[in-house]
């Protein structure tokens, strides 16, 4: 499979990212949880795409919810709607491939920074043609810390908060995005240490999934185990993941 045709069309979908058409059209799904026109959009275009160049590989996204098959593309057409309706950066376009059930292949790209992080199972991470690695900072009292608290799951808000706490009283800082496809990636690239994503579904997470390993880091669920389905996401720099685990046990 050629990895840069794929990202091509990734790419390719900055000309709807960029149409301030679709920016302001927007319609509520749900309680804080919001989809506009750009990731409609950019879903059919991606699946379009993709079904006629790998017809045999199933799809699932965001906008077109569904059972994530042991072999099929994953994705999210705008992770960080919320900062897109407001003119915030950074918005992602997150494509994962999962094959017989295992993640091979991630691509997330940031279209305001015309960042394309990609990485590929056996052949390493990278960020616009450059071999990226998560960093090597211990301990946690070191580490830059990043969390995502999920609007979806305000009446957990005493949970997230507690999280929050225990990374910002423990950690150097801690910073929030709106966008947990591009906090993966920033682990990835090294920029940031330990993440934690709550409630998190599939698409959410897969593409970070394998850029993340791929860089030497690691990523579970808050038991220690392989991601699946909705649910929390701890992704670190690997040398400080069980400290991290252990600092938010009681939130998670």
């Amino acid at each position: 499979m050629n990895i840069e045709k794929i990202i091509s069309m990734v790419r390719d979908t900055e000309r709807i990212f960029f149409d301030t058409e679709f920016n302001k059209d927007v319609a509520q799904k749900g309680a804080w949880d919001y989809v506009t026109r750009a990731d409609q959009e950019i879903s059919r275009f991606l699946h379009e795409k993709l079904k006629e160049a790998y017809p045999d590989i199933g799809f699932v996204s965001e906008e077109e919810e569904g059972q994530a098959k042991d072999s099929c593309w994953i994705l999210d057409p705008i992770d960080g709607t919320t900062n897109y309706m407001h003119a915030l950066c950074p918005s992602a376009v997150s494509l994962g491939l999962r094959v017989e059930g295992k993640m091979q292949m991630g691509i997330i790209y940031i279209p305001e920074r015309q960042e394309m992080f990609w990485g590929q199972r056996g052949m390493g991470a990278y960020l616009n043609g450059k071999r990226i690695f998560c960093s090597q900072r211990v301990p946690l009292s070191e580490c830059l810390g990043m969390m995502e608290y999920n609007a979806y799951r305000k009446d957990e808000k005493q949970k997230a908060l507690y999280c929050a706490d225990r990374i910002f009283s423990t950690c150097r800082d801690i910073r929030t995005i709106g966008s947990a496809a591009a906090s993966i990636a920033y682990v990835a690239a090294g920029r940031v240490d330990a993440f934690l994503g709550r409630h998190l579904k599939v698409w959410d997470y897969a593409a970070g999934q394998v850029l993340v390993e791929e860089a030497g880091g690691r990523m579970t669920d808050e038991r220690g185990n392989k991601p699946q389905g909705e649910t929390h996401i701890l992704a670190t720099n690997g040398f400080v993941h069980d400290e991290f685990s252990a600092l938010l046990k009681e939130g998670l």
